[in-house]
């Protein structure tokens, strides 16, 4: 799902035990994104666009390695009649530390699709499946959307399993929010790197916490937020069975978003 025409993110999350493992782990995160909506008709609306995803990890008794996940977007929205909608996306990319050549190893492909109806001009519900790889194994998700204008300064927007945020817009400038989002991937670990074959890297974590947005103008906006870490799981794979997990201890990383969308307040 977009929710933006260009995003770029960085996350902090300061070094973490893993249970009763030697050692600690840190972990930077890059993010970014655009897209581009084209209005083929009133009802139809075509995205395309491109991401990519960079996990900077840093062990404190190994050395660092990073994760790229640069992947391509399509989809389409179409409306049917004043309530009801559809939406279809696709992604499809890689997902790997690049150590070795370029393989099917590496690809990236996720699927979501999802019904809309408009119970009202500010309350829409909608109700799919996300196909991808957020909890480690490729495996279909339910997907709720809600987008409720609670009242001309509060309004709460997700798409779960991806994201829900609550803001209020204290000030012309300013919103105050809470955020909470899932993220997840599978990563193809190179021979190269690692000194096996066929290894895969999952992760999935799950954040909440508060945010504030600085709106520069009617399209620029920045987040500045902090985001608890409730749930973090890293699982080893090889030949597609799993060899490894890990959990790292709960933390609050500190984070920053510049993304540009029309102000809708």
């Amino acid at each position: 799902m977009v929710d933006s025409l260009a995003s770029t993110s960085f996350e902090y999350y300061p070094a973490s035990s893993n249970g009763d493992r030697p050692g600690e782990t840190q972990l930077n995160v890059l993010r970014a994104s655009a897209a581009v909506p084209i209005q083929l008709t009133k009802r139809t609306t075509l995205v395309a666009g491109a991401a990519y995803e960079l996990i900077d990890v840093r062990p404190s008794n190994a050395e660092s390695f990073q994760l790229h996940a640069p992947k391509a977007m399509g989809g389409i929205i179409q409306g049917f009649g004043e309530r009801w909608g559809l939406m279809g996306f696709v992604d499809a990319g890689l997902a790997s530390d690049f150590s070795d050549e370029v393989g099917s190893n590496d690809a990236l492909l996720s699927f979501t699709a999802i019904g809309t109806y408009a119970v009202s001009h500010s309350f829409k519900l909608g109700a799919g499946a996300v196909y991808d790889r957020r909890t480690g194994q490729l495996a279909p998700l339910p997907a709720v959307l809600l987008d409720w204008r609670v009242s001309e300064r509060f309004w709460v927007r997700g798409f779960a399993p991806s994201f829900v945020k609550a803001d209020y817009h204290a000030l012309k400038w300013l919103d105050l929010g809470l955020r909470a989002t899932f993220e997840g991937n599978r990563f193809h670990l190179g021979q190269r790197s690692t000194g096996m074959k066929d290894l895969e890297l999952a992760y999935a974590n799950l954040t909440l916490g508060p945010k504030l947005t600085f709106n520069f103008g009617k399209w620029t906006h920045l987040d500045v937020y902090a985001a608890g870490a409730l749930y973090r799981r890293y699982e080893l794979f090889q030949d597609d069975e799993s060899i490894a997990k890990y959990r790292l201890s709960r933390t609050v990383a500190a984070g920053a978003r510049f993304w540009v969308a029309p102000l809708e307040w």
